[in-house]
């Protein structure tokens, strides 16, 4: 049996890390440069790096996972985001930030709503 839980496709960029028992959701700065330019026609500092992508995640969490607030960390650097707990609650954030990667449109409404770190 292997220590071993992690999904790097149902979320992808983002990465379900799991290592005995304990779960991460990540995206590397290498996956973040693809959205870049959706974060810098924004304006006001913003680069796409893991602050900015964190920066979004707390928009989502505030207006579509409340209930999860108390169940997720969050430990971005530039170059990586990152949010940590159990593994049910990081898969409804991971749904959600995939599909604002995935829609520029709804990336910009998210932006549209978050605060620079």
């Amino acid at each position: 049996m292997s220590d071993d839980d992690t999904d790097r496709t149902s979320y992808a960029p983002f990465v379900l890390l799991g290592r005995n028992g304990k779960y991460s959701l990540l995206l590397s700065d290498n996956h973040m440069v693809e959205k870049s330019a959706v974060f810098e026609a924004h304006g006001g500092g913003w680069e796409g790096n893991g602050y900015d992508w964190n920066s979004i995640a707390q928009v989502v969490m505030t207006e579509r996972l409340p209930e999860l607030d108390a169940e997720l960390g969050f430990d971005p650097e530039a170059g990586m985001f990152c949010a940590y707990g159990p593994r049910a609650p990081l898969e409804k954030l991971a749904v959600e930030m995939h599909k604002a990667f995935h829609n520029d449109d709804q990336l910009r409404d998210l932006l549209s709503r978050a605060e620079l770190d």
